[in-house]
């Protein structure tokens, strides 16, 4: 007892000594470093005020700070914040580029935060990564006990004879690692037979067949895919656990856009009997304008699927580039077997998002869209700087008068093209976008050998970068002016 009101002593005074909003420390440039010394692990989101993402994740956030703080203990992980356009200093030495992004600190060392964005899942990854990898149970009353989580987590169990088994310490090792489920174990002859193990590990879960019974070998390799096959439902709800699934966890995915009319309802069914046959190689997930999670239209902005012709089905191929393939034809289940099978033997044409060629493109910065990419880009003897961008984007807004200035004040070098491209509605193929603003230097001469653009986000860098990389002998800006 007095060891625990030492341990709660302990933590309020290290709370004490930072600033704490809605249960999450808010950190500053002058208490960063302190946090992260004081606390063995601690999770910190860099974010930005204006940011709708990071304004979705603060009321999870907070709450598994709350959830976190009730759990105590001497394990205690602590969540906090800093604001990442007032503390700039911090967010550049770890490499910051896009909001929210989280953090995990481990005796200061950070790693990515790699889990979702609900309060059980931030709870559950916190968990995972400060405390025993899988959890030791002793009993049937243990296990019953423990199988009551289900219904928020897939839970992943070892049934053993004894601790120094080789499977078991590979299955360790996959806790290690693993976040998707919950692992526990338990040497007990009782819940062995209580459960009908026949193998060593089973994985039970709330949806779907409800249990998976693992039959194989055990290996590293063999156990992840098992639970990557088994681990989530068949079919995901388009939510912000799917983006972590499909997107964090880079799983390829066929999506559908439908609605509650009878046509969107006979396409659900479809996707629902066809999913069972191809659910262990590509993820499947549905999205409905109605369903509550407002990312129905960003999903289908973002994979350039249609908002008005629905139902509609693309395939998100992230281990290919991130290339998007539509389906075209009737929704049968014939049809979209076929379409699946097609995919996985390259017999599937890719499809590239593009805008409409602007009707007039003499402003100082040129606008290019996927139909007009190669006239603009490739097939000249320009050197062309592109700036990929989001128009929500708000450090892409905060570059918009420097690079406009750049492009009036190289209009007299008739050698270099100042472009750019909202990449959210055009894409270009060969070309991978991951964060905005994104820029890149094709050299004539040299156009299959794209130079990415690192340099400041001012004038004199850009001018510096190309005057340096044009393949065109130099107009001396300065001599041209004064002139």
């Amino acid at each position: 007892m007095k060891s625990l009101i030492f341990i709660s002593l302990l933590l309020a005074t290290s709370l004490g000594a930072f600033q704490e909003e809605d249960n999450v420390l808010v950190l500053t440039t002058d208490t960063f470093q302190d946090a992260i010394d004081t606390f063995k692990f601690i999770l910190v989101e860099f974010y930005a005020p204006w940011c709708g993402h990071c304004k979705k994740l603060a009321p999870e956030y907070s709450a598994a700070a709350a959830e976190l703080k009730k759990q105590g203990g001497d394990n205690y992980v602590p969540l906090a914040k800093v604001d990442a356009t007032a503390e700039s200093s911090v967010a550049e030495k770890f490499s910051i580029q896009g909001y929210p992004t989280l953090k995990f600190f481990i005796n200061g060392q950070p790693i990515d935060y790699e889990g979702g964005r609900t309060q059980a899942d931030i709870v559950a990854w916190i968990n995972k990564k400060s405390g025993p990898p899988s959890n030791e149970l002793n009993s049937v009353q243990d296990l019953e006990k423990f199988l009551e989580r289900v219904s928020s987590s897939p839970i992943i169990v070892f049934f053993g004879s004894q601790e120094d088994d080789n499977d078991f310490q590979t299955f360790k090792a996959v806790a290690q690692q693993n976040d998707k489920v919950t692992f526990a174990h338990i040497f007990n002859a009782e819940a062995s037979e209580k459960y009908s193990v026949q193998g060593k590990i089973v994985l039970f879960k709330s949806f779907d067949e409800k249990r998976n019974d693992f039959d194989g070998s055990i290996t590293n390799a063999s156990l992840e895919q098992f639970i990557n096959a088994h681990g989530n439902p068949v079919l995901l709800p388009f939510n912000d656990k799917a983006i972590n699934i499909i997107f964090q966890q880079r799983n390829n995915a066929v999506l559908l856009f439908t609605d509650d009319s009878d046509a969107g309802v006979a396409a659900y069914e479809v996707f629902a009997s066809v999913a069972g046959a191809f659910k262990d190689r590509i993820k499947f997930s549905f999205s409905k304008p109605n369903d509550g999670s407002g990312l129905f239209h960003r999903l289908a902005e973002y994979v350039g699927a249609s908002t008005v012709n629905v139902p509609n089905i693309m395939i998100y191929d992230q281990q290919g580039g991130n290339a998007k393939y539509r389906f075209e034809e009737s929704i049968t289940v014939d049809s979209l077997r076929n379409f699946l099978t097609n995919f996985f033997d390259n017999k599937l044409d890719r499809y590239m998002k593009s805008e409409e060629i602007p009707s007039s493109n003499d402003e100082p910065v040129k606008i290019i869209v996927g139909k007009n990419f190669k006239d603009l880009v490739i097939n000249n003897d320009k050197d062309v700087l592109v700036e990929f961008y989001a128009p929500w984007c708000g450090h892409c807004k905060q570059l918009a008068p420097v690079y406009e200035a750049l492009a009036k004040k190289l209009q007299v070098n008739p050698n270099i093209i100042i472009a750019k491209c909202d990449a959210t509605a055009n894409e270009v193929e060969g070309v991978s976008i991951e964060s905005f603003p994104t820029l890149k230097f094709w050299k004539n001469g040299q156009k299959d050998q794209v130079i990415s653009y690192s340099g400041g986000r001012d004038e004199a860098g850009f001018i510096s970068f190309l005057k340096e990389n044009t393949s065109h002998p130099w107009v001396d800006l300065d001599r041209v002016e004064e002139l």
